[in-house]
């Protein structure tokens, strides 16, 4: 009997203090091992790794015939490192492969890949299992046979030129691919605490240009329901003491397909059954039909965003260069209505960067989003990536666009001497803005994220749109400091923080990146401070800033009061103290967070979502109770005890990062006295 073929897979990521709580179980790798061990059974043997450092160890003792990786912009330099180590170990006896979003779809970008990473052998175009099938059907018949002839949704480069298959990736019937669940080929994961990944439907209808998934459009195909189902209560066995583990659905658009508010309610009901999971997160359809508000009911609090219209510009040339078309205003009214009725929270997603959009229409989209009544606005700059149409040749010139290259998170590690990191390219500059309004934006970027996404303030920053005061306008204010009026040190010192560091961490090549990336590193001996910005700045606002905040807030606020008559001094001190108690210290994580007098129906308010302004909820004699829910306090629990070691810093900084939804980060409000309610006329 023949030797099996030995396969190694790898979706590598940088595994560290900060990236340990985000790690997600390989499943676009476990897919490719379930279907090639079924269709070759004993001929093959398969092996799955994450950590480069328990790959390389494994490589170095066990010589693979065939390596393949998932190529993403987060870890295309860990696998190329990876891939030079093969060469070393092994020469050209074993073949390289990549394969993932990031491999486009047009033979200009193809010929970059292959003159940027000249030692893989072969790239694997769309969904992974038919084209990598395909390639071990052949290596079975020997190394050379491999490359006699194209291979099916596959191409590499021969002496004589380039070869390339018939791309049929997206024909393959999903009932045909095992579930690596129910394998056994994700257990190893599991058991470390890897976030879940669950994949129900496959490929997107759209074509957005700023999206990998939007260069080919395909037929959307199911996995079997009873499959997926299978999946739901093997994750939840895994996971039902861990309670702080999110749920991630791998899905491009849930609440497209006709099965997904079966496959809701049954997430509903196992997590109501085993207690997991307790947040599940999704992309949701574009479009607001009656299945989408089927699925959302379904999930009810599980489901971490509520109702979400990604929106990404509403500019009409932006949406046209884009290939994007959105619902009208009188839709996302008609939906936010429904979520209001429902109490469901609503999201949109903006993106700043993309052709034709400015300054100032982005400014009016956001203040145009909070009139709205969106709970949250997230305002994303515009990075590009290989396998993204924007990022190609004819796209860039058109636009003129401009980018910088910015660390990847904590996307970075020294192994031996060699320093391996991930970037981004980040549009700071085209036809339509200027870098210093990019980092006007940045700054914009940040508070919708701490506000928005986050919660902070939510109250008192609800209070200020009441006022009539547009909060991206109140943002701009407080990310740019009066210098001729005597401000805290401490907020002056939080805001060039903050404005130096998202400029600093911008460079023009590679090499600069590169060499202070690596100093980093080794004054720090590993990875240093948190380097995504947001959630960082976000977390130092919530935890480290409070002797300043409560004042700085006034006064601007004060100064910027359309109507200076309306403002009364007690009453913002009144919602500031509130949204400053809600917090939770997440190291003493009291259940309890006190009680508290009030003029407000401050919770009739928040039901309302914030349409009318304060002053129609006035009540008499009002006691609000600050407490947590038994699920929240159990996330929470959870969280500490397995981030206990962390520095303070870090520690807040994962919190922000890893608990989902974030409005677990503060206590519930109860109303549990109230007389003489007097909700005034609208």
């Amino acid at each position: 009997m023949s030797a099996k073929l030995k396969i190694v897979l790898a979706d590598l990521f940088y595994v560290n203090r900060l990236t340990q709580n985000r790690l997600c179980v390989p499943l676009n790798v476990a897919y490719v091992a379930a279907y090639t061990e079924k269709l070759f059974g004993s001929e093959v043997d398969i092996t799955i790794f994450k950590d480069v450092e328990l790959l390389l160890e494994h490589l170095e003792h066990n010589k693979p015939d065939i390596v393949g990786f998932s190529f993403y912009y987060w870890n295309q330099n860990l696998n190329y490192y990876v891939v030079n180590k093969v060469r070393q170990m092994y020469g050209h006896d074993v073949v390289t492969v990549f394969g993932g979003p990031s491999v486009d779809s047009i033979e200009v970008e193809h010929q970059k890949l292959l003159e940027k990473f000249p030692e893989v052998d072969v790239f694997v175009e769309g969904e992974g299992e038919a084209g990598f099938a395909s390639l071990v059907g052949k290596a079975l018949a020997g190394r050379q046979a491999i490359f006699d002839s194209p291979i099916d949704c596959s191409f590499f480069s021969k002496a004589d030129g380039y070869v390339k298959g018939f791309n049929t990736s997206t024909n393959l019937d999903l009932s045909e691919v095992p579930s690596p669940y129910l394998t056994g080929y994700l257990d190893e994961f599991l058991k470390q605490s890897y976030f879940p990944l669950l994949q129900a439907t496959r490929t997107c209808p759209y074509q957005c240009t700023f999206c990998v998934s939007g260069k080919d459009r395909s037929k959307l195909r199911a996995f079997p329901l009873d499959q997926v189902k299978q999946e739901i209560d093997y994750i939840a066995h895994w996971n039902k003491d861990r309670p702080h583990i999110m749920l991630n659905l791998a899905e491009l658009n849930f609440g497209i397909n006709e099965q997904d508010p079966e496959l809701a309610a049954y997430l509903k009901s196992v997590s109501e059954k085993t207690g997991y999971p307790k947040s599940v997160y999704f992309y949701s359809d574009k479009r607001f039909t009656e299945t989408s508000k089927k699925v959302i009911q379904a999930l009810g609090d599980i489901n971490r965003d509520g109702l979400v219209f990604s929106l990404q510009s509403d500019h009409p040339e932006t949406l046209k260069a884009i290939k994007r078309k959105n619902l009208s205003d009188d839709n996302i009214n008609e939906g936010i209505a429904w979520a209001k009725q429902n109490r469901i929270p609503v999201t949109t997603e903006v993106i700043f960067g993309l052709p034709y959009e400015t300054y100032d229409s982005m400014v009016n989209l956001l203040n145009k989003s909070v009139e709205q009544g969106f709970d949250s606005i997230m305002l994303h700059n515009l990075f590009v990536m290989e396998g993204v149409e924007l990022n190609r040749d004819m796209e860039r010139i058109l636009h003129r666009m401009k980018s910088k290259f910015r660390l990847l998170g904590s996307n970075y590690m020294m192994i031996g001497n060699e320093l391996i990191f991930e970037y981004e390219k980040v549009v700071t500059e085209n036809r339509y803005f200027s870098f210093e309004q990019f980092v006007k934006i940045r700054c914009l970027n940040l508070m919708f994220f701490s506000v928005f996404q986050g919660g902070f303030y939510k109250f008192f920053f609800q209070y200020v749109k009441g006022k009539g005061i547009p909060l991206a306008t109140f943002f701009q204010s407080f990310m740019n400091p009066d210098p001729t009026v005597a401000w805290p040190d401490e907020y002056r010192a939080f805001v060039n923080d903050f404005k130096k560091n998202c400029i600093s961490e911008l460079y023009d090549d590679l090499g600069a990146l590169g060499a202070n990336v690596e100093r980093i590193y080794r004054v720090n001996n590993d990875v240093g401070e948190p380097v995504r910005l947001n959630p960082y700045y976000f977390s130092r606002l919530m935890y480290s800033e409070r002797g300043w905040v409560n004042n700085v807030l006034t006064r601007i606020l004060v100064a910027m009061a359309p109507h200076p008559e309306d403002i009364n001094d007690s009453e913002i001190a009144e919602i500031l103290s509130i949204s400053e108690a809600m917090i939770v210290d997440l190291r003493e994580n009291s259940p309890v967070g006190g009680t508290f007098k009030t003029n407000f129906d401050l919770k009739a308010w928040r039901d309302d979502k914030f349409h009318k302004p304060i002053h129609k909820f006035v009540s008499r004699n009002s006691s609000v109770a600050l407490g947590m829910s038994k699920s929240q306090e159990e996330k929470l629990t959870s969280f500490a005890k397995a981030n206990a070691h962390l520095e303070d810093h870090e520690y807040y900084f994962v919190a922000v990062e890893s608990i989902f939804p974030r409005s677990d980060l503060f206590y519930n409000l109860k109303t549990i006295a109230s007389t003489a309610v007097e909700l005034l006329p609208a």
